[in-house]
């Protein structure tokens, strides 16, 4: 099996046993939250590493039809949250025909125990795993019996259903931020690293940061009021953020560029995190750059007036 461990520390982990919580955590919202805890509190009562296990790529890209779902954060956003919870380490297991053709005791023998040095291992409520998903709870606490621990975690509710992971992206694709927010526990966020751009809005007179999107696809295109975090920098920063193609100049790929009003330097390079706050417009093509311009400016004055 192919393992990247992550040290989420300064510092590299002690080689002790791992408390392990197993999951995508795409978003790291609430359920997440309460999963990666329980990690947490069972390792430090314990002695252990708090580990969080990961799949890359996304299981669905190998076993469906459909493909990954679309990412809800970047990396960079995942392994800040991961951090503040009390996770230590970050475990990529690659995803492949080979490892899911494994059975759970196989995935047991190959991933928690030669893997991981699993002596712990916290999964949610309805966890499956193994080919075909033919294993659940009741199968890796058997499998575990005398060699590791299973601890189960229950679902947390919203509205009477489950909070997850395909619920953020739908309030996402709606553009219901305040959703989104309830749903992860904090407001929704980017964070990446400046690359270059084309310049073009420099040359509008709205000089912007193109921040690396990192396979992020979940959020809708269009522009939104946000606070940003320069790295090096305590203070957040308002900023108009632009989501989309550029149709106006003909573009093709997404990308993310954040406008910081009155400020004009070099940050490529350089760390960003992005809170977004509220969704102003859709992105839409412009027929002249004095209409580009005029409603650029708009933007910016409805980003300075949204209420932090």
């Amino acid at each position: 099996m192919d393992f990247r461990v992550e040290s989420l520390l300064a510092r590299p982990a002690n080689d002790g046993p791992r408390a392990v919580a197993i999951g995508n955590f795409d978003g790291v919202h609430l359920g997440h939250a309460r999963l990666l805890e329980t990690c947490v509190a069972a390792a430090h009562s314990r002695g252990h590493v708090p580990v969080a296990l990961s799949f890359d790529p996304h299981p669905a890209a190998v076993v469906s039809s459909l493909g990954a779902p679309p990412r809800i954060q970047t990396l960079a956003s995942q392994r800040r949250r991961l951090r503040e919870i009390g996770i230590e380490e970050l475990v990529h297991l690659r995803f492949d025909a080979s490892v899911a053709r494994l059975s759970p005791a196989q995935f047991v023998e190959a991933a928690l125990i030669d893997g991981v040095r699993a002596a712990a291992v916290v999964v949610g409520h309805g966890f499956r795993f193994g080919a075909a998903r033919a294993g659940d709870v009741d199968a890796l606490r058997s499998l575990g019996r005398g060699r590791f621990e299973t601890i189960e975690v229950a679902a947390i509710e919203d509205d009477g259903e489950r909070v997850s992971s395909s619920r953020i992206r739908e309030a996402l694709n709606r553009g219901d931020l305040a959703a989104v927010e309830r749903f992860l526990g904090r407001p929704y966020e980017i964070e990446g690293v400046v690359i270059q751009g084309d310049h073009r809005g420099r040359g509008l007179g709205f000089p912007t940061a193109n921040v690396d999107l990192d396979g992020v696809s979940a959020l809708p295109r269009g522009v939104y009021a946000a606070d940003g975090f320069i790295e090096g920098e305590t203070v957040g920063r308002r900023a108009a953020v632009n989501l989309g193609v550029r149709p106006t100049f003909g573009g093709a790929e997404p990308r993310l560029e954040a406008h910081f009003p009155g400020m004009d330097g070099d940050l490529y390079g350089r760390s960003i995190r992005l809170i977004l706050l509220g969704r102003l417009r859709d992105e839409r093509r412009f027929d002249s750059l004095d209409d580009l311009k005029a409603q650029l400016a708009a933007d910016v004055q409805a980003a300075l007036r949204w209420p932090r």
